[in-house]
């Protein structure tokens, strides 16, 4: 039984894993005409002062007693249907990513999701040139973000040190090399997704939806929920959200959050799970 769920679920997820970005970038396209439509239908329409005399016009509007400026009223925070779906596609990977774990297909997902979401940012890039920098894949931002994250990388790496040692499992393992040059690039596809699509479209979209009080811990529970049912992982990933996703926030780069998520995460399974991931790949 394990075998043919096994089976179905590589036949079947990996076609929907793909066409997910590509979904959320043309149905965000097909909003355009709905806005011309409403639009339209928002044209203000001719007053009833508009068809009596000027001189009636002129005295029921001095009948009229004044009332005070209300004032600009805030516009209520709205989410672009561009940002819902994005949002929409980073959850269906993070479901997709539990189902291949659940058959020990991990191996077929990370280089699948990494082809998937790697076409979908070379669509939205050649269709828009600010694509890179808005979602913090530019330089803008870097140093701050990379000093920022590197005192998260050194508080994190000392606690896992602390804990490696008191269980006996504090040692620099052979096989733990290859991960440090390897998971990186799997961990800044993880922080794209989770605060380049995520935590930035919640941010971008203002009022509550955009306040980093809702933004902080939804981007990092949603970080870890895709870690279950592991329970440490799951924890350590949720608090690695809570630290990165304010540094996101307020430099707006990617790049050193990936880096530090792959070289923490490596360091994680071997000092904390005393797990072997690399023999896990490789068989």
């Amino acid at each position: 039984m394990r075998a043919r769920a096994r089976n179905t679920l590589l036949l079947v997820l990996p076609a929907l894993l793909v066409s997910l970005p590509a979904f959320a970038g043309q149905a965000a396209a097909d909003s355009s005409s709905l806005a011309i439509s409403v639009a339209e239908r928002l044209q203000p329409r001719p007053s009833m002062l508009g068809v009596l005399p000027s001189g009636a016009a002129a005295a029921l509007l001095a009948r009229a007693p004044a009332s005070p400026s209300p004032g600009p009223v805030p516009a209520p925070p709205r989410l672009p249907r561009r940002a819902a779906l994005e949002i929409g596609a980073v959850a269906a990977t993070g479901f997709g990513h539990l189902a291949f774990r659940a058959i020990d297909a991990s191996p077929v997902f990370i280089p699948l999701a990494s082809v998937s979401w790697g076409t979908y940012v070379v669509m939205r890039a050649r269709a828009d040139s600010s694509f890179f920098r808005d979602v913090g894949l530019g330089k803008a931002g870097l140093g701050p973000a990379f000093r920022a994250a590197s005192l998260v990388a050194l508080g994190g790496t000392a606690l896992m040190a602390g804990v490696a040692a008191a269980q006996g499992s504090l040692e620099l393992h052979p096989d733990l090399l290859p991960l440090l040059v390897l998971y990186p690039a799997w961990g800044t596809v993880q922080q794209f997704l989770v605060q380049g699509l995520v935590a930035r479209n919640l941010a971008d979209a203002g009022g509550w939806l955009g306040s980093p009080y809702l933004v902080v811990p939804v981007s990092a529970l949603l970080f870890g929920a895709v870690h279950l049912p592991d329970w440490k992982l799951t924890a350590a990933t949720s608090g690695l959200g809570l630290a990165f996703t304010p540094i996101y926030l307020e430099h707006r780069n990617v790049w050193p959050l990936g880096l530090y998520h792959g070289l923490l995460g490596a360091l994680f399974y071997f000092w904390v799970l005393e797990e072997n991931p690399w023999r896990e790949l490789t068989g």
